[in-house]
């Protein structure tokens, strides 16, 4: 187990941000932290690309400001390390540390980004832990993990995600809701593409030529469907076994790379500029309706880039695609 020992700041620490909040977000901001003062959980089901990170930091700066420790506890490696190196960009001087497989020579901090799995680690450690994708596999409906966390901590839980479920809402009556994105454009509305056995790559390429002057993200359900699929296009392909995915992504990234098909590794916590996306075999078992929204939801994140297409590639209307649909367009509801 780690030592609990106390880090003492030596000044006010606050995040070092070159924006302001919208009203939405600071209004969400301080309901998350009067939650937090008053030691209630609570939980936080803001859309995809509302800005839900920045909407804890209230809440992280009044706990740190009391020589007191947070983690920010993730299911995937691969955001945790996305989120360590923007944490460490708007805290430079905070003591953070990021945790997870093949990462742990260095594990205390004042705040403490790491992996849900790395949490068997810390013994009622932290006095405030943020659960982020709290929806997400591996994580969810997993009962050693959830044990791993209630025992890392003496004190509030804050669950954040897009597409929080139903049983969290029964051991958690506080809830926020953020249902507009941090610039106030809607969120994308899937448009729905149907195939038959003999169109279907027909219908992807007549997708991918109408994108043709953008970058584009093919997912795909399955590991062994995104092979077949590079065997017809020659597209790169990240899944998580992949050695070398990381270096793909960072190529998608910096825009070295236009086409790029992937499993649900990148469904959630990843931010890309002015990305389109395709959603093939959209009817599969494994696209419920919470992926089909994540997956929805890498589109149009950025200020300069707001809007952005969406597409269903599909054989059937399932009702995951049906509740995916109903429920973006109620969200974009909302007034702004």
């Amino acid at each position: 187990m780690v030592e609990n020992k106390t880090f003492f700041v030596k000044e006010s620490i606050a995040a070092d941000l070159n924006y302001d909040l919208t009203k939405t977000q600071q209004k969400a901001s301080c309901e998350i932290l009067n939650y937090v003062k008053n030691n209630q959980s609570v939980i936080v089901n803001a859309v995809c690309g509302s800005g839900k990170t920045e909407l804890v930091y209230q809440a992280i700066e009044y706990i740190v400001n009391q020589n007191k420790k947070v983690a920010f506890a993730i299911p995937r490696k691969d955001v945790v390390i996305e989120i360590y190196l923007r944490l460490k960009k708007d805290y430079p001087t905070l003591n953070i540390t990021s945790v997870y497989g093949g990462n742990t020579s260095k594990l205390d901090g004042q705040l403490v980004v790491l992996t849900t799995h790395q949490l068997y680690r810390y013994k009622k450690y932290f006095d405030l832990l943020i659960l982020d994708e709290a929806d997400a596999f591996p994580y969810y409906k997993n009962e050693l993990l959830n044990h791993f966390l209630n025992e890392s901590v003496n004190g509030p839980i804050v669950y954040l995600s897009a597409t929080i479920k139903d049983d969290y809402k029964r051991i958690c009556k506080n809830i926020v809701y953020v249902n507009r994105r941090f610039h106030n454009f809607d969120l994308p509305v899937p448009k729905i593409v149907m195939f038959n056995p003999l169109n279907k790559l027909i219908k992807l390429n007549q997708i991918i030529a109408l994108n043709r002057y953008k970058q584009i993200l093919i997912f795909v359900p399955t590991i062994e469907e995104g092979k077949k699929l590079v065997k017809k296009t020659g597209y790169s392909f990240v899944y998580s076994s992949l050695k070398n995915k990381q270096e793909i992504i960072e190529k998608f990234k910096n825009r070295q790379i236009k086409i790029m098909i992937t499993t649900s590794i990148l469904e959630r916590g990843m931010t890309f500029f002015d990305v389109q996306v395709i959603v093939y075999d959209a009817q599969h078992d494994l696209f419920d309706e919470s992926s089909l929204i994540q997956i929805s939801g890498r589109v149009g994140r950025k200020l300069k880039a707001p809007t952005g297409n969406v597409y269903f590639l599909t054989s059937k209307i399932t009702t995951p695609i049906i509740k995916c649909i109903k429920t973006i367009k109620n969200k974009n509801k909302t007034p702004v």
